[in-house]
Parts: C-alpha cells; structure tokens; sequence
C-alpha cells in the first residue's frame, strides 16, 4: 500500500494529540461543600464518576479517531503495487518516452478484444498534459520511429499519432527500440536534473523480450511496464513457412513443405491450402502440441520461371489471423548445366574429366525434354559470365588458378553457388588454400590440404570412415559398407585436421587418415572436395561412382536458391541470378502497400560479382517481382516473420529483474486490472463522519 498524499499523515498524528490535551485541560476540579451527613453523598458521586469516567474515554477515541481517520483521508491511500510513472503523479519537471509495441503479435484477440485496442488508450493515458512535462511517442516493430526528434510539450499531436497509430505485419527488435529511447531520454543539456522515465505499453512476447538489455537507458530512468497480454497464452496455429527441398526442376517431381507452429495447450488437426501459379492442392496432418509440424507433398512443375501464389490454413478460428496465409514465390528452373573447369584436351579416354563428365550427365533426355549439359572450359580463359551463369562449378585438374577467377569462385560460394572440386595434382592444395583465403572466415575448412610427403605415394587407398547415414552415402542405405569396400584409391592430396574444425564436414577418410570427401557450407553455398585421382583409381568402373556423383551434384545444387521469404519491415540485400543481366532495363514491383505509407521497392546495383538488389525495409506481406518488360527475373516473398506466431510472454520477474540491469522497473497487467485502488478514501471519510454521530450518541446516552 502506498500513500497519493504521505504529507497529512504527521499533519494528522499532530491534530490527533488535541482532543487529548483537550480532554486533560478541561477535566472539572473538585467542590468542597459543607453537609451534615458524607456517606450518602460519597456513594452517589462515587457511582456518576465511574460512569462519567466512561463516557469520557469513548468520547475521547471517537474523536481521536475520526481525526486519524480525516487524516488518512487526505493522504489517500493506494491499495496495490504503485507504479513508477502514473498519469495520476502531482506535477514535476521529467522526461517522459512512451515506447508502444505495433509488431504483428499486438493483433492477437482475446475475448474478441485486439491487444492493441487495449494498449491504445493506456499509452494516451501517458501522453496528458501535465505541468513542467515534456514527452515523446515512439512506435516500435522492425524499426523504432518517434514522432518527434526530441520530447515535446504538444500533448494533443502525441495523442493524435496514438489514436493513428496501427499495427504493422513486422516484428519486434526490442533492442533497437530501446537504444532510441535512451537517445531521447539523454538529448536535453538538463536531463541530468531532471526525472527521466521510460513507459512501456506492449504484449511482452517472449520471443521478442527474451534478449532485452536496459542498460542503454541513463541510469535513474523510471520504467514502468504495462502489460496488454493476457494472463494465459492465447491458443494460436500459426503458418511459418513454405519452401521447396532443394531445386526445383521443369518437369521433375520435387517435395514442398508447409511449416505450421500449434502454440495450444492440444493437437489440432489442419488443413491447408497452396495454390502455387496455376497449380492447387491440400494437405491435410496432425499438428501436436507446442511445436512446429512440417507438412509435406510432392509437386511437378511444367512451366519455367518463377511461380508466385500463396498457403493458407482453411477453417482456423485461433487468437491472430494475419499468420494463416502466407506468400509464396518458387522458381522453376531448366535442367541445370555444369560448368567443368580443366585443362585436361576434350575426348580424351580415361582421363579423370571424362568420367566426370559422364557421371554428371548419365542419361539421354527423352524427346522433348530439356537436357542437362557440361560446358568445358580451360581456367586460364573462361569469361567471367560463363562462370556466373553455370549451375555448378566442377573442378578437375585446372592447373594454377588465375587470381581473378579464384575471387568469383569466392564470391559465389558466398552467394549460394555449389562448388565441386576433385583434388588430383599438388597444386590443388595452392588452389584450395587460396580458395579459402579469399573465402573469408565463411568458409572454415576441416582439413587442410597438402602436397604428398616426398617417398610417400598414394597408392591402394581404401575406404575406413564413412558416413553411412548422411547424404551422398546414405542412397545406398544398408549397402552402403559392402558397396564401398571393394573400391580403391589413388592420388590425391594428405591432410591434416586443423584445431577447433567441425570434423562432421569429413564425410568419408581413407585407411591413412587422410580425408577423401570433405563438404563444408560456405555463406549460403557450399564446398565439396572429393581427394581422389580417379584415372589411377577404380571409382569411375564402379557401380558406385555415377550415384554417388549424382547425390553429392543434388546437395550443391540445392544450395543454390532464393531465400524463402524476407521478414516484413526489415532490410535486404541478395544477389540476382546471373541471367537477369544488368540493372538496366530492369523495373521493381514491390507488394501491394498502404497508400498513405508506401514503402520504397528499393534500388539494384551493378557489382563486380553480379547484380544486388538492396531494400531499407520490405514491405507488407506480398511478393516482390523484378520484370524486364514482361518477363519475372527475380521474385521474392515478404511475410509476417514466424516468432510472431508464438504469444507465450515472459515473465514480469524476469522484466523487472534480469532484463532490466539493475534499473528501477515496475511491472503491471492491464489486463488484470492491478491499478491501486484509489477509493479507500471515500470509506474513510465515511469511517470519520461515522465516529462524530457515534460521539454525540455516546454523548446523548450517558447524558444524566
């Protein structure tokens, strides 16, 4: 309990002590009368002193009473927590930030009621005139926009912002938000003498707050939390994404998965919707509780290019609507070509570049049907649009490679490119370490690759580690032993494991330690360097060879694709394919927007590495299309990002505590309605007037 006006209080302990030294000063003297006979007399006043002595300390408590209780009257009472900043605070000279949360997860419903609708007016509260105040709105999701760059005293245009403001497809960035309300709060040169507070009005999702610092606010700052969440999580389904495995090819059967989170206490069964182009289909599945449930189907796509649509859940009555739909973009792509970097003579028999041009391409296509092919080219003259434009880079025996080429092999592993390389020669070591240097820290490599010791040939390797369950081994499923047992090695490099790698990317070593497959992520493609010879080995006359081969190219390629959407409101940068050419001639068609706040499409930028698309924030959810004249180069899904599926909150102890940095934070429900209770005054009063009838009853009943 605390106190609105603790100043009446000694006021009425001080007042209390009068009718005491009144009842002292007023008390009647003693008589002396002559009378003939004393005992009578003595037993009558004897008898009306104990009744008098009576009437005189009820009267006195009453009135001591009702003067405590006057008292206690005036200094108002507040039942409950108080909290730091109250719209109720007498006036003073302060600072005053009201940060209100617009992120998706504030449309959530409870009781038919948004919690946004319920934040609304508690910010409005914050925001009223008070004398010696100035303050500032600011509306937090992606990005942390304030209404003005410093705190003001035009109250009416802050409450007008809150009463337009609304919320926005995007996610919380907590500490963003708060790194621009300590700006706010240290701008004027006397915020040092005067109060600073920070007043918080959102959901307090705890996907958002988890990782919360208030240490950026000035010391001193008062932070009051008001909390719109209810008090249990509302039940949610929430669709959180939908990608293609690995790439989609004209004609061929591919796998597309629907990511569904169940944030409820039980399972649910759902159904969605994707119509996909000119493509529709259902999956229906059982989604348990309190996890992500992935959806499969498989899919044939016959036209080429980039096909746009979206997923929907079909008849789901849950707490937020806006994450039950969800844009799709998926490109079609032909068969893929396979750039061979080598110097090895085209035609020539059992050499390591023949079969591997034949276990890249094994098949005829059929009539009709696109082919796959292998473009040859010699390292030392390969046009740098020829290497953008291939699939996957197969190297095999290039000799040196050129400084220049060794940076665009770089720059498209980093822009999700799969790289194969088959290390034969000494030299690939050079290669590789290079490879690596220009790579960057994206690229960490599990083994180092060295030139074979001097008197030490490679000769009858065979196969002692492998890992049987994962991809390329695990097509051969419980074979895979006696498929690999047979086959013997050759050539190659030695290794030795560098400290602190991840020795998982070593999916196969030979009987000497040394790795043979090495596939290790490099930024968003990937790197696989098979150390083998395979004209001195016999790999290539296997039945293991064009599987194998065939399994590693479907991992590289699957490497090489779009994102499958971009958060809403956030920025981005992705590099173009290599065939949407230049900027020019290009135009962007950004998703349909607000139009009294239309976001920019962004611009495209000609780079040495290719073509970048950049965006300071993606707009509302949609798809965004970049056309030259009527024809999709590019196309990319902006979407409501998944943590705001998840309403679970955090806990106030945790605010107040942890996040809070040794700040003065005080938490509040709105929903619970914790506001002290300021009418106790009133029975107080009622208490007091009480007293005063009951003392002129005293008064009448003892009345002799």
């Amino acid at each position: 309990m605390s106190w609105l006006n603790f100043w009446a209080l000694p006021l009425g302990l001080a007042a209390a002590a009068l009718p005491i030294l009144v009842h002292l000063l007023t008390r009647p003297k003693p008589t002396r009368l002559p009378l003939s006979t004393i005992r009578f007399v003595q037993e009558v006043v004897r008898e009306r002193r104990a009744r008098q002595r009576i009437r005189d300390w009820i009267v006195l408590a009453l009135r001591v009473a009702a003067v405590l209780l006057l008292a206690a009257a005036v200094a108002r009472p507040l039942l409950g927590d108080r909290p730091l900043v109250s719209a109720a605070d007498p006036p003073g000279t302060a600072i005053r930030v009201v940060l209100l949360d617009v992120s998706q997860s504030m449309a959530a419903e409870n009781r038919g009621i948004r919690a946004f609708e319920r934040a609304r007016p508690l910010a409005a509260r914050h925001l009223s005139y008070r004398p010696g105040l100035r303050a500032n709105l600011l509306l937090a999701g992606a990005s942390a926009r304030s209404v003005f760059d410093r705190p003001s005293t035009n109250f009416s245009t802050l409450r007008d912002e809150v009463a337009r403001a609304a919320v926005l497809p995007e996610r919380l960035d907590v500490q963003t938000a708060l790194n621009r309300a300590a700006e706010l709060l240290s701008q004027s040169a006397e915020a040092e003498e005067l109060r600073r507070e920070l007043v918080v009005v959102s959901d307090f999702q705890r996907t958002n707050w988890a990782a919360a610092d208030f240490s950026a606010l000035p010391s001193g700052t008062a932070i009051q939390l008001e909390s719109v969440a209810p008090a249990a999580t509302p039940a949610n389904l929430a669709l959180s994404a939908v990608r293609a495995d690995g790439r989609v090819e004209q004609g061929r059967t591919f796998r597309l998965g629907i990511e569904i989170g169940n944030y409820a206490s039980a399972a649910r069964q759902v159904e969605a919707e994707v119509v996909l182009g000119e493509s529709a289909l259902r999956l229906n599945g059982l989604c348990p509780a309190g996890v992500t449930t992935t959806l499969t189907t498989e899919l044939v796509l016959d036209q080429p290019g980039w096909q746009t649509g979206e997923a929907r859940l079909l008849a789901v009555d849950d707490s937020l609507a806006a994450d039950n739909v969800r844009p799709v973009a998926i490109e079609v792509r032909s068969q893929p070509t396979y750039l061979l970097l080598t110097r090895q003579p085209t035609g020539k028999g059992a050499s390591s570049s023949y079969y591997l041009e034949r276990a890249l391409v094994p098949y005829q296509p059929r009539q009709g049907q696109a082919s796959e092919k292998v473009v040859r080219a010699d390292p030392a003259r390969v046009e740098r649009e020829v290497v953008a434009a291939a699939d996957l880079v197969v190297l095999d025996h290039p000799g040196k490679l050129p400084a220049p080429l060794i940076d665009l092999l770089a720059a498209l592993l980093r822009r999700g490119r799969g790289m194969l390389y088959v290390a034969a020669e000494p030299i690939d070591a050079t290669n590789l370490k290079l490879l690596v240097q220009a790579a960057g820290t994206g690229l960490q490599m599990p083994v180092e690759f060295m030139p074979p010791l001097a008197g030490r040939p490679r000769r009858d390797l065979f196969l002692a580690d492998v890992r049987q369950r994962e991809p390329p081994f695990a097509i051969f499923g419980e074979e895979a032993s006696a498929a690999v047992a047979p086959l013997r090695f050759s050539g190659g490099l030695a290794t030795r494991r560098l400290q602190g790698a991840l020795l998982d990317d070593v999916l196969a070593s030979y009987d000497d330690q040394s790795a043979c497959l090495v596939l290790t992520a490099s930024g968003a493609g990937a790197l696989a360097v098979l150390n083998v010879d395979l004209a001195a080995s016999n790999l290539p006359a296997s039945p293991v060879f064009v599987p194998l081969v065939g399994e590693l190219t479907s991992q590289l390629l699957g490497r090489d694709r779009s994102r499958e959407s971009v958060a809403c409101g956030e920025p981005l940068a992705v590099y173009l394919p290599a065939s949407a050419g230049n900027a020019a001639g290009l135009r962007i068609e950004p998703p349909p927007q607000a139009a009294d706040d239309p976001l920019p499409p962004g611009e495209l930028e000609d780079q040495s590495v290719g073509l970048m698309w950049r965006v300071p924030a993606a707009g509302g959810p949609g798809v965004y299309r970049i056309r030259r004249e009527d024809q999709t180069v590019f196309a990319l899904a902006s979407a409501v990002a998944p943590e705001e599926g998840d309403l679970a909150t955090l806990a106030s102890d945790v605010v107040t505590g942890r996040l809070a940095a040794g700040r003065q934070a005080h938490f509040r429900s709105a929903i619970d309605d914790e506001e002290p209770r300021d009418d106790t005054w009133i029975w107080l009063a009622v208490a007091c007037v009480v007293c005063l009838l009951s003392e002129v009853g005293a008064l009448r009943a003892f009345r002799t």
